[in-house]
């Protein structure tokens, strides 16, 4: 799976799911919009477990909620 949210009209935020030498993992990423308009990854983001979904899950609820 993969969604995307728009930081600006030239960057956006990925969140994918993906599998890495049998780990399931979760990546947030942003993508900036190239020359070509392409859409190409940055080296800023975060990859986690998927295991450790539900904690981010639940610590980003608690910043929502202030």
């Amino acid at each position: 799976m993969r969604f995307t949210l728009d930081k600006s009209p030239t960057e956006q935020i990925v969140i994918e799911d993906s599998e890495y030498k049998g780990r399931q993992l979760v990546t947030l990423r942003i993508y900036f919009l190239s020359a070509d308009e392409e859409w190409l990854p940055t080296k800023k983001g975060v990859t986690f477990k998927r295991e450790q979904l539900a904690d981010v899950i639940e610590n980003l609820q608690k910043i929502a909620a202030g």
